[in-house]
């Protein structure tokens, strides 16, 4: 399996070197490849806009900011307010100037072409990208913890955990969230056990949650024994969504216990195979994570396996 963030951050290292490698005459055309591909990815854009919901710039500062020649002096508290800022100035420049050709301004200009284009990628550009490799790095680290927990309890532990489950009279999904709750607590994520209420209700899973980043995760059962079919799928996709929206993130995680005899399948839009299936709703990012918990027969005893396709319009709509 690869992951899906590792394309992203070798495309965004690719862009930077176009830049560089960009002549006099091309270098505007590269600078608007550069922010099409920004901006038409939709996690990308995800982040992006995240950062400048955070700090957004006006016009008018922008406008004072270049009449005054305060380039050099202007600070930041945050890196968020530094790729806020550079975003927000370069498209407020090409805006001005009706053009990519940024190297062309006097206010970007220095002694020869190759400096201008230096000092505009490393003042401006790479700012951005190092922004945005961080926050990938991020998001695969988490999917690096829930692909290990998945492979954990698919291969050790399931069968404790479907014990406990048949055993249940109720409470069905705090027998799997008290289990990833310690698995994440064990592997670095502190404090992974607050359910502070939002606007839509109490996330199953709320980690760093003293941090400006917490981490959100939803979990549903999937089980039609107890009825607990698509809908249950489709709730949890809804629920995390809405929790996104609440805590202002552009990524949101839902973990789904297939504790039935068939075979969930996820269709998404993507048609490379990656772990794990991703939806791009709403300018976010929504990673589904299955876990097969059941203990079932053999494939030779129960004969043919069923399969459950669950498709991205189904879960959208």
């Amino acid at each position: 399996m690869n992951y899906s963030n590792h394309s992203l951050r070798t495309d965004l290292q690719e862009w930077k070197n176009r830049l560089y490698r960009a002549s006099y005459d091309q270098f505007g055309h590269q600078l608007r490849y550069f922010f099409n591909n920004l901006d038409t990815n939709v996690q990308l854009h995800g982040l992006i806009i995240e950062a400048i919901q955070k700090t957004n710039y006006k016009d008018e500062f922008f406008r004072e900011f270049t009449d005054n020649r305060l380039r050099l002096e202007i600070e930041f508290s945050t890196e968020v307010e530094q790729i806020s800022f550079c975003y927000q100035f370069l498209k407020y420049m090409i805006k001005i100037a009706e053009s990519h050709n940024l190297h062309r301004l006097i206010i970007f200009q220095a002694r020869d072409f190759d400096e201008t284009k230096s000092r505009l990628i490393e003042n401006y550009i790479s700012p951005i990208i190092y922004y945005l490799h961080d926050r990938l790095d991020k998001s695969n680290s988490t999917i690096f913890l829930l692909e290990k927990y998945k492979r954990r309890t698919e291969w050790f532990t399931k069968k404790d955990l479907f014990e406990k489950y048949k055993n249940a009279k109720k409470n069905y999904e705090q027998i799997f969230e008290d289990d990833l709750r310690l698995f994440l607590f064990d592997q670095g994520i502190d404090y992974p056990f607050s359910t502070p209420s939002s606007s839509s209700g109490r996330a199953d899973i709320v980690g760093e949650i003293d941090t400006d980043d917490p981490l959100v995760i939803e979990i549903k059962i999937f089980d039609r024994e107890k009825t607990y079919g698509k809908n249950r799928i489709k709730e949890g996709f809804s629920q995390i969504v809405k929790y996104a929206n609440d805590y202002n993130k552009d990524v949101g995680y839902l973990v789904i216990y297939n504790l039935d005899k068939a075979i969930i399948n996820i269709k998404t839009s993507d048609s490379v195979n990656i772990f794990p299936p991703t939806v791009k709703f709403n300018n976010k990012t929504f990673y589904l994570i299955i876990v097969n918990a059941s203990v079932q027969d053999s494939a030779s005893k129960t004969g043919q396996i069923e399969e459950i396709e669950i498709n991205e319009t189904e879960l959208t709509k």
